[in-house]
């Protein structure tokens, strides 16, 4: 059994890898800028852009985002293995643009430099020059530019305002004519049969993936934009979504698995199809209709007096990890988790229920069952002893589904019932554009799948050895 679940365990690694490769990937697809997004107030320092992008690389080294994306990468001969070094990202953008329709990275190199020197003597322009305001802001239009047709008009345009200059300005005209002929350079002097010619550049282990693996196993994820350590905003949430689906879980197993026995054993009599009505009605409704009726019924004076005084949660009944233990808390609100819970119980109960039927009435007609029948085997001992746990395997796949469920928690639920869980940090995380906590939830979801399929799989392997065996 243990080398059967270790082989099973090394065999889930490649997955995680591959996983936590398409989390990264998607967190590195996703617009805007992280840096820019944690420290907006500080980078906005200076027009200056060899200013803003050393502020910009000290704020990128913090959070581990001053290194090659990945152990390699796969490109044309235009592109340098060192334009991961520019920032801020948005410049390393607009040049790779450049590149990408120029080839001629020399030529990008020189364009850049002389734009930045034209930016630094744009802002030394005197405000008693009327003039200037317009220059810069032409000035700026030319630096943004990401396409060499663009270029080629607002030049015209920016020139138009140069000449305005007084004619004393001469580093201003000095570096704006510097400019002018590095574009014209840039745009007749391209490189196609670069862009062509495939290659790739090799960075090795210090690179961002590895790091953002690293911190994540050792559950160092990063802070959110309110600065916050990602772990830190997390586990509260975490902890009460597990707390109420494990509960829920564990009640509709408990309850579900018996009576779907029970209904198996009478097969078309009342019992079997008053239930079989009863599970498919809850399984019917929508869970935000049932708990919004459970809402009505619990709290209404019906009985002369409410079952629940307010099943409601707010923002002060979230755990706070610094003011009191996490059982104490949870005790302290379980009356308002009872009906999360009870609703969550009977949701997964109808379904659970009819597996755990239709899997016994399989096994019910399998030669064993009619060898043990034949032989005087009371139907007591058949059912729970023969075909019971030879019906478990529709069961045992729910269970190992049901892990990530736990994790990512019902948002349906958490929102009517304003419960301060894991859905409802999701959705807030998802709003507010937060890629650490996104990131997070994605990465620990994927762990939790992993574990369901490796629960399951020992668990099969428990109810039938002939599964582990045949494996091996």
């Amino acid at each position: 059994m243990l080398r059967y679940a270790l082989k099973r365990i090394l065999l889930s690694v490649p997955t995680l890898l591959l996983i936590s490769l398409a989390v990264f990937g998607i967190s590195k697809c996703a617009p805007g800028d992280p840096v820019e997004a944690l420290n907006s107030q500080e980078l906005k320092v200076s027009a200056d852009p060899a200013q803003n992008a050393a502020y910009y690389q000290l704020s990128a080294a913090k959070l581990g985002l001053d290194k090659p994306v990945f152990y390699f990468s796969l490109t044309t001969a235009a592109f340098p293995d060192s334009l991961w070094k520019i920032y801020p990202l948005n410049r390393q953008v607009r040049l790779s643009n450049l590149l990408a329709q120029s080839g001629n990275w020399p030529a990008i190199l020189a364009y850049d430099k002389a734009l930045n020197q034209a930016l630094r003597q744009g802002e030394k322009l005197p405000d008693s020059i009327e003039i200037a305001p317009f220059f810069n802001r032409e000035l700026v239009l030319v630096g943004n530019c990401d396409r060499l047709d663009e270029l080629a008009i607002q030049v015209p345009q920016a020139d138009s305002f140069a000449r305005l200059l007084p004619p004393q300005l001469v580093p201003m005209t000095a570096a704006w004519e510097t400019l002018k002929e590095k574009i014209t350079e840039l745009q007749q002097n391209r490189r196609p049969d670069l862009l062509r010619r495939p290659a790739f550049h090799w960075y090795g282990t210090n690179n961002q993936y590895q790091e953002w693996l690293g911190r994540f196993i050792t559950f160092n994820w990063g802070y959110t934009k309110q600065q916050k350590p990602v772990w830190e905003e997390l586990r509260p949430a975490l902890y009460a979504t597990m707390s109420i689906n494990g509960i829920a879980l564990f009640w509709a197993f408990l309850i579900a698995v018996p009576l779907g026995v029970e209904m198996a054993r009478r097969q078309g009599k009342a019992f079997d199809r008053w239930s079989k009505r009863a599970l498919f009605f809850v399984n019917a409704m929508p869970i935000f209709w049932l708990g919004g009726l459970l809402i009505m019924f619990c709290t209404s004076h019906l009985f002369g007096k409410p079952i629940i005084a307010n099943p409601y949660l707010d923002v002060s009944d979230g755990w706070d990890i610094a003011g009191q233990s996490f059982g104490s808390w949870f005790l302290q609100n379980l009356p308002k988790f009872s009906l999360p819970i009870l609703v969550l119980s009977l949701h997964a109960l109808a379904v659970i229920a009819m597996q755990m039927r239709g899997g016994v009435l399989e096994t019910l007609q399998q030669d064993y069952i009619r060898t043990a029948r034949a032989k005087g085997v009371s139907d007591e001992e058949v059912y729970w002893k023969h075909a019971f746990r030879n019906s478990l395997f529709p069961i045992i796949t729910l269970f190992g589904s049901v892990l990530p469920a736990l994790f990512t928690g019902s948002l349906v639920i958490e929102t009517l019932f304003n419960f301060p869980g894991l859905g409802m940090k999701t959705q807030s995380a998802f709003v507010n554009h937060d890629l650490a906590i996104l990131s997070a939830v994605l990465m620990a979801a994927a762990i939790l799948t992993i574990m369901g399929n490796l629960v399951a799989d020992i668990l099969y392997s428990l109810a039938d050895p002939r599964v582990r065996f045949g494996k091996e």
